[in-house]
């Protein structure tokens, strides 16, 4: 399994990291949403440091899959945590190549990436969505074997979120049904991050190449370390709500369910 997904789910679930060996070992506190670093191939350096500054993955952005020098460079560096790829362009070969370089993810746009890479299990498959998908092709993406999706930045990573940015960006959450990853640009305020999780979001990417790489991601981290408790709904508030047509809720992936509502003393 990709070690990208298995950090998106005990962030969806809670659950928290052990540390070190043995059933008396110390947990580590799991943060509910997962941190990304991403820059292009000019920036490998920035990606390189990016663990020391709190990262939980790496994502490298190149325009084709035939940087293999670079990308070689980025294996031999054996980066300490997960690294995934997102090219212009992507075929079940490169796929392939990228697996036996030791790549966990790979992120994809659906017009310029071979139907036969959904076909690949051994890596993280991501689908890059925008909100010009129809409704219809965002439902679309919860049948194909992609394991999460990402969330391209509406208006032009116009900054701070506006409400109505917010309702595009869980319209596509709530209809992909898959774990959620979004775009965070330099520009949009950490304190956005709230916005997004509460719609579902749990993995940000962050762009390294416009700001200190070092501030931005303990800002990041310190927004998520932040995020309110999910609070348990009363009652009498259940009653008003109605079901679900689709049966999943915004932005939540298989297997993650609401909380159970609190017991009446």
């Amino acid at each position: 399994m990709s070690k990208l997904l298995e950090k998106l789910e005990r962030a969806s679930e809670g659950r928290a990291q052990p540390l070190g060996f043995g059933a008396g070992s110390s947990r580590e506190k799991t943060l509910p949403v997962v941190v990304l670093a991403s820059a292009t191939l000019d920036h490998a350096h920035l990606l390189a440091a990016a663990a020391d500054g709190g990262a939980d993955a790496l994502l490298i952005i190149a325009e084709q899959p035939n940087s293999d020098k670079a990308l070689a460079q980025l294996r031999k560096a054996k980066p300490a945590i997960p690294w995934g790829v997102r090219f212009g362009s992507l075929a079940r070969e490169d796929m392939a190549k990228l697996i036996d370089m030791g790549c966990d993810f790979v992120v994809f746009h659906p017009e310029r990436a071979s139907a036969s890479v959904l076909t690949e299990d051994r890596i993280g498959k991501v689908l890059d969505i925008d909100p010009s998908l129809s409704d219809n092709l965002v439902k679309a993406a919860a049948r194909l074997s992609v394991d999460a999706v990402l969330l391209s930045p509406v208006g032009g990573a116009r900054t701070p979120l506006t409400v109505r940015q917010l309702m595009e960006l869980e319209r596509l959450a709530a209809g992909a049904g898959k774990y959620v990853l979004a775009a965070l640009p330099s520009s949009l305020p950490v304190e956005d991050i709230e916005a997004l999780w509460s719609i579902g979001v749990r993995g940000v990417v962050v762009d390294l190449t416009a700001v200190d790489p070092g501030v931005r991601l303990a800002q990041v981290r310190e927004a998520i370390s932040k995020l309110p408790a999910r609070k348990k709904k009363p009652k009498d508030k259940l009653a008003a709500r109605l079901p679900s047509l689709s049966g999943l809720s915004a932005g939540r992936p298989p297997g993650e369910e609401e909380d159970e509502p609190e017991e009446e003393p």
